[in-house]
This record gives structure tokens, C-alpha cells and sequence, in this order.
């Protein structure tokens, strides 16, 4: 379970959520990281696959709610093992950066920061009266422009245009204020229903979406058949086994056959243990 606010922080500190973020992400069984992550669907607790089924082994409950569980409705937790992937690799990158900066005293990097803050504001300050300024500058130059495009020939009559020319000034910045800020149709986000799902997707997005929709029956295939290439081992009633027909399953698991009963069951549980945590894993190995 995630600790929160100060505990587990050094001298009374408060914990960043990146510490949190570490705790959830480590087995309630082994303390560390998620290895094949493993969900009890009846109370959404996961642990790793090789943990959880040694602690099945001889208590059929969930670690930590004691909901009653068995081996068979464990299911695997993809979305968990890519987030510890993930968050390991971000963590170490961020270590290696930090290490790779050269060390500056916060004092020094208090003031530029400031600095940088003040400067932005101010040169957004100045962006926004340079607008303004070039705003109201550029309607008296359109006016201006229109008075004098308007020559004073006194041999033709003065039109109605001309007089609406002139009083363009004053009404030239009302006009620039009460344009309206509505959006443009075209920037609108559409959505397009899907005609194999049914689901709204963004217009922009339909064929991508459509391509996907349409092989997902064959990537569920691919998928289900990749995930049961390898079936795990069934359990073995090692008091109903006699000692010729364990060594012979040791053989064939390619481990030893030296010691007592005991000591070679031991053997075998550990070997099954192991092999039937593999078959949870998209890439298995060996099991020899």
C-alpha cells in the first residue's frame, strides 16, 4: 500500500508523488517491481505471477483482503507491466540527466528563474501595448488614407460613398470591437459514427479508426493464439506419487534426482512454480 503525505520521507519531509507513484507499483508479496503482474478479478489486487502462485500454493487467498482465490481466475495485468516498463525507463533517464547536469546552488537558480519570469511577463506586457498601439494606429492610418484617396474635384457631385468615406474614423474602431469572436464552422470537431462499432469517432480520425476496427477480430485471433502457445502445468498430488515417477518428471523438467523425497518435491513445486508464471507472459522462457 502507497504511503501518503510525510511518511517514509527523510527527516519529517513531505513525499513527492513520484514516490507514491514507485509504491504502487511494487508486488504487496516481494516488494519489488511488478514481474508479470497478475489481477485476482474478485478484489482487483495484483501481485506477480511467480509471488502469487507460491502464496496459492498453501493459502488459497488473496494476500491482503483474504478473498478466497485459486490459481485458475488469475488473470494477467498487460496495462500494469507496460506502466512499470515505463516508469523504470523514465526514472533511470531522469537519474542519468540529473547526474549529467552540472551542480548549481539553489540560490543561484532562484534568482534566474525570477528573472525569466519578470522578462516574460513584461515582454508579454509589451507584446500586448505594441497590439494595441499598432491596433489603433493602423485604423487612423486606414482612415487617414481613405480621407485623402478622396480627391476634392469640385466638377463632379460629392456621392453618398464619399461622405460615408469621411465618416469612417469614428466609426472605424466600433467596427474593429464588435467583430464577433464566434469559431468558424470548419474548426468544429464532428464526429462520424463508425459503421462497424457504432462508436463516435472525430471526423478526422474516422479512417484510421475504421482500419483498426475493422482487423480487430484478427488481432484478437493472433493474440488469443500467441497467448495459449504455451499451457501452464497441471498441479502435481505428490503423496499419491511414488519416487520413480517423480524422478521421471524431473528428468523430463532436466532436474536433478539426487536427495530425499522431500528435497525433490521441493525441487519440482519450485520448477512448476516457475514455469506456470512463465506461461503468463507474453514472451515465455524456456522451460528447460
Amino acid at each position: 500500500m502507497a504511503t501518503s503525505g510525510t511518511d517514509g520521507a527523510p527527516g519529517g519531509q513531505a513525499r513527492s508523488p513520484l514516490q507514491d507513484l514507485d509504491d504502487l507499483l511494487h508486488c504487496g508479496i516481494c516488494f519489488d517491481y511488478f514481474n508479470i503482474a497478475m489481477i485476482i478479478p474478485q478484489c482487483s489486487h495484483n501481485y506477480c505471477s511467480l509471488c502469487i502462485r507460491k502464496f496459492l500454493s498453501y493459502k488459497t487467498q488473496c494476500p491482503t483482503c483474504f478473498v478466497a482465490v485459486t490459481e485458475s481466475e488469475l488473470r494477467n495485468n498487460r496495462l500494469l507491466d507496460d506502466v512499470v516498463r515505463t516508469f523504470v525507463s523514465a526514472r533511470s533517464r531522469l537519474s542519468q540527466s540529473l547526474s549529467d547536469d552540472s551542480p548549481q546552488s539553489p540560490s543561484s537558480k532562484l534568482p534566474t528563474r525570477s528573472t525569466q519570469g519578470s522578462s516574460g511577463n513584461k515582454s508579454m506586457d509589451r507584446f500586448l501595448v505594441k497590439s494595441s498601439t499598432k491596433r489603433s494606429k493602423r485604423s487612423g492610418d486606414v482612415a487617414n488614407t481613405s480621407m485623402e484617396a478622396a480627391p476634392e474635384d469640385h466638377t463632379s457631385a460629392p456621392s453618398s460613398s464619399m461622405k460615408s468615406i469621411k465618416l469612417e474614423p469614428g466609426v472605424l474602431d466600433q467596427s474593429l470591437e464588435s467583430v464577433p469572436n464566434t469559431p468558424s464552422t470548419s474548426l468544429e470537431k464532428v464526429k462520424v459514427e463508425c459503421p462497424v462499432c457504432g462508436v463516435g469517432i472525430l471526423e478526422q480520425y474516422i479512417n484510421k479508426h475504421l482500419d483498426s476496427c475493422l482487423t480487430r477480430d484478427e488481432k484478437k485471433e493472433s493474440l488469443r493464439s500467441s497467448i495459449q502457445k504455451r499451457k501452464p502445468m497441471a498441479k502435481v498430488v505428490y503423496n499419491l506419487l511414488s519416487e520413480r515417477d517423480l524422478k521421471k518428471r524431473l528428468r523430463e523438467a532436466g532436474l536433478s534426482t539426487h536427495g530425499s523425497k522431500q528435497q525433490m518435491i521441493r525441487r519440482h513445486q519450485e520448477f512448476l512454480h516457475m514455469y506456470n508464471a512463465q506461461c503468463d507472459s507474453l514472451h515465455p522462457k524456456s522451460g528447460t
